[in-house]
């Protein structure tokens, strides 16, 4: 109860909290609009789709949103959040439009008996869940220097690690080629197409770490649309892409690029590290890969994809836009450990758990309407799929919510929660698809992300209250990491 009780007596976090309910019941009722409205109100569910669209992006440019202090959140050398944002989402935005122009170029293409299309799918599907793993040790071995925020030895320091780590990241390829080949019986040109197109994208993921660690948003939308541009101008060259992205990153590395080496880093935290981003990636991405898996890519592409677009958004809205707000906070309350009383103390410390909670309820508010909005869009536009389009988005915005707050029970040092929470979705997620049959069908799928629906929600009341018993008095534990490091 007193989990709640934060939320109810915030009035910024009280109306976050309201949104999100309602827009959730309303979802939820969305599938049967039709049934209880008179013909021809298609016209208006688009209508309804479009203005919450625009109420969702007023929520995301507004710089109070976090509820926080009315400064604004800069990068790039001053871009509004808005326009940060947008930078950030590069990759969806282009990929969504240039993806729909070339899949029929790729589909008239055979690799080892296997349409280019699907192989090019499977990759896309992996390298999200396959990059949080592989990137996070490089995270460890710049981690003492990010505080600085000196980018030429970041640079370096980066520089030292990358070849060895891009290396020892490749066998997890594996983790997921088997599985792969265990489930389509592809022919080995095909899977060996599959993970080169994985190891390609990994060491394109691994460069943006750079440009994302000094928020440098225009760098990182100049690699998207480098991307973006060669899967336009050659789509079935399928190594293109991911190399000209990466060339976008190796050349402003400059002087630093003369610390390559062959450095390893440590097996045992690399191994770690591994694992840990695995389980903490399978639940906002394991879903796609076992739908994958389940039915031979057969299952309607579209419509999960742009079902599950609001949890992406909000996802890196959080990150762009709430963020570093929450970092201010905690640097202060380090600050105020140092060299304030505590009765000080005490009020940054509220001061910062208020901070994480706006962030979290925020975030969830702008994924729940934009979710409500994708939802009554397809309704209007495709309405035999809109079952499947709620439970594709209902679910990934609770796969949203509860990746966040692992994330926070991560960032405040309970490492072993958010990966206990990471492996017992994933085990519900292989149950739901495997157990559940015609996943094929729209009607199927759509039953099998309904169990996850539920399941994970009950999956975020647990890590909710996980959540608040750390962040309520974040002293305790970011004091007795701060006297320690001394």
């Amino acid at each position: 109860m007193t989990s709640l009780q934060s939320l109810l007596q915030d009035p910024h976090a009280r109306r976050r909290t309201v949104v999100i309910v309602v827009a959730l019941v309303l979802t939820a009722l969305v599938p049967f609009a039709d049934a209880a409205l008179p013909a021809g109100w298609s016209y208006a569910l688009l209508a309804a789709g479009a203005v919450l669209v625009m109420a969702a992006l007023l929520m995301l440019t507004r710089p109070d949103a976090a509820g926080a202090s009315s400064s604004r959140v800069q990068s790039d050398g001053g871009a509004r959040p808005g326009a940060g944002l947008l930078l950030y989402l590069s990759p969806v935005i282009l990929l969504n439009l240039v993806y729909p122009l070339v899949s029929p170029a790729m589909a008239a293409v055979d690799v080892g008996g296997v349409q280019l299309t699907l192989v090019v799918l499977a990759s896309s599907i992996t390298v999200p869940w396959l990059a949080q793993a592989a990137c996070l040790p490089a995270y460890r071995a710049i981690g003492d220097l990010m505080a600085g925020r000196d980018m030429a030895a970041i640079t370096r320091r980066f520089c030292t690690t990358w070849p060895a780590m891009f290396v020892q990241a490749l066998p997890v390829i594996v983790v997921f080629a088997v599985p792969l080949w265990l489930a389509t019986r592809w022919s080995l040109t095909a899977l060996a197409t599959y993970a080169a197109l994985c190891a390609l994208h990994l060491l394109f993921v691994q460069s943006l770490i750079l440009a994302n660690v000094g928020s440098r948003r225009g760098l990182w939308a100049a690699a998207w649309a480098a991307y973006a541009v060669a899967l336009f101008a050659a789509p079935t060259l399928w190594w293109l892409p991911p190399v000209v992205g990466a060339l976008t990153q190796v050349v402003p590395m400059g002087r630093g690029l003369a610390a390559l080496s062959l450095a390893r880093l440590g097996a045992r935290d690399f191994s770690a590290d591994i694992a840990r981003g695995l389980l903490l990636g399978s639940v906002l991405w394991a879903d796609k890969f076992v739908l994958f898996l389940v039915t031979d890519g057969d299952f309607q592409v579209v419509i999960v994809f742009l079902a599950m677009l609001p949890a992406v958004i909000a996802y890196n809205y959080y990150f762009v836009n709430l963020a570093p707000k929450v970092d201010e906070a905690v640097t202060d309350l380090h600050r105020t450990i140092s060299e304030e009383p505590l009765t000080v103390l005490a009020a940054r410390s509220r001061r910062l758990s208020r901070t994480v909670d706006r962030a979290i309820v925020s975030t969830g508010a702008v994924g729940m309407v934009l979710t409500l909005a994708i939802s009554l869009l397809l309704d209007g536009l495709q309405p035999v799929n809109v079952l499947l389009a709620v439970s594709v988005g209902v679910a990934s915005w609770a796969f949203m919510i509860l990746t966040l707050l692992s994330y926070e029970l991560d960032y405040i040092g309970e490492k072993v929660l958010p990966q206990v929470l990471g492996g017992i979705h994933l085990a519900l997620c292989v149950a739901a698809f495997v157990l559940i049959a015609a996943t094929q069908s729209s009607a199927g799928a759509a039953l099998a992300y309904g169990a996850l629906v539920v399941a994970d929600l009950a999956l975020v009341a647990v890590a909710w209250v996980l959540y608040k018993r750390h962040w309520s008095q974040p002293e305790y534990t970011l004091f007795w990491r701060h006297a320690t490091s001394w």
